[in-house]
C-alpha cells in the first residue's frame, strides 16, 4: 500500500515486514481452513517402478499414518506383488512372484531401517503431520527451503523441503539406509521426491505425480526409482479408528525383491 506522510512523496507500507516463512508459505498452500484434524491417507497410485534394470508398470495402494507407521500393496505387470508394512518401528514385507515366494534379499534391522524413510516421506500426502508444533520443528535454511524434524512411531527423522514460490512442495527429501549401487555396502544416503504436479483432494493439497529417488538433488549419482501418479487420496481424520491394516497388520515374511518400491 502506498502513503502520503505530510505532503511528502509517498512510501510504500509494511516495508520492514518479514516476508512468510517456508512453514507458513506451506502451510498456506497445503491445508484449506475447512481441513480439520487430519492424521493419515488412503492413498491409491500409479506408475512404473525400476525393478533390477527395467521399468515395470505397478498399481499401488496405501495406508499412512506417518507419525505411526503405513501398510502398502504394490501390483505389477507379469505377476510381481510386494505387500509390506512398517508399524511402530517393526518392518514385514512380502513379495511373490505369480504367488510364489522370492528368495529375501534384505531382512531384519537393515529392512526396518530401510522402510522408516518412507514412512517419513509419506507426510508429503498427509501436510497437517508437518504443520509446525510440539512435535515438529521447522528450520529455515533460506527463502524456499527448510528443514523439518518431527517423530514417525518414536524414531527421531528430518526431512529437507524445498518450496516453490507460492509454498508448495517441490522436492522432499531425507536419509535413507541402502545400497543403490549393488555395492553390497548398506549406509545412509539421500533418498527424495521431486515433484512436478500436485492436486487437492479433501482439501489437502498434496504431490500427485513425481519421481521417487536416490540423491535427486545429489550429491553423487542419481538413481530414479519410482515414477508415481496419485489417483485417489482419501483422508484419515484423528478421530477415527486406527486402520485396520495397521492396527493388525498381516504377517508377511521380512524380504525384499530386487529394488526399491
Amino acid at each position: 500500500m502506498r502513503e502520503t506522510v505530510g505532503g511528502a512523496e509517498p512510501v510504500l507500507g509494511d516495508v520492514t515486514a518479514a516476508p512468510p516463512t517456508p512453514a507458513a508459505r506451506y502451510a498456506a498452500c497445503s491445508v484449506a481452513s475447512t481441513v480439520g484434524d487430519v492424521v493419515g491417507a488412503r492413498i491409491r497410485s500409479r506408475g512404473l517402478i525400476r525393478i533390477g534394470g527395467l521399468w515395470w508398470p505397478f498399481r499401488s495402494h496405501e495406508v499412512t499414518l506417518p507419525t505411526h507407521g503405513y501398510f502398502r500393496e504394490i501390483r505389477m505387470a507379469g505377476g510381481l506383488r510386494v505387500v509390506d508394512s512398517w508399524v511402530d518401528g517393526e518392518a514385514r514385507r512380502s513379495t511373490t512372484l505369480l504367488g510364489r515366494c522370492l528368495h529375501p534379499a534384505l531382512v531384519g534391522p537393515d529392512l526396518a531401517r530401510t522402510d522408516v524413510a518412507h514412512a517419513a516421506l509419506s507426510a508429503m500426502w498427509v501436510p497437517p503431520v508437518l504443520l509446525p508444533s510440539d512435535t515438529v520443528r521447522w528450520t529455515a535454511e533460506d527463502r524456499d527451503s527448510a528443514s523439518v524434524a518431527l517423530v514417525v512411531a518414536g524414531a527421531p527423522v528430518s526431512l529437507r523441503l524445498t518450496l516453490h514460490r507460492g509454498g508448495l512442495p517441490r522436492r522432499i527429501s531425507t536419509m535413507r539406509w541402502g545400497d543403490p549401487e549393488g555395492s553390497g555396502r548398506f549406509r545412509e544416503v539421500p533418498f527424495g521426491a521431486e515433484i512436478l504436479e500436485h492436486r487437492t483432494f479433501g482439501g489437502l493439497t498434496v504431490p500427485s505425480t513425481g519421481v521417487l529417488g536416490w540423491r535427486l538433488d545429489g550429491p553423487g549419482p542419481g538413481r530414479e526409482v519410482v515414477r508415481f501418479q496419485l489417483t485417489a487420496l482419501e483422508p484419515v481424520p484423528g478421530a477415527a479408528p486406527l486402520p485396520s491394516e495397521l492396527a493388525d497388520p498381516p504377517h508377511l515374511s521380512e524380504d525384499s525383491a530386487d529394488g526399491e518400491p
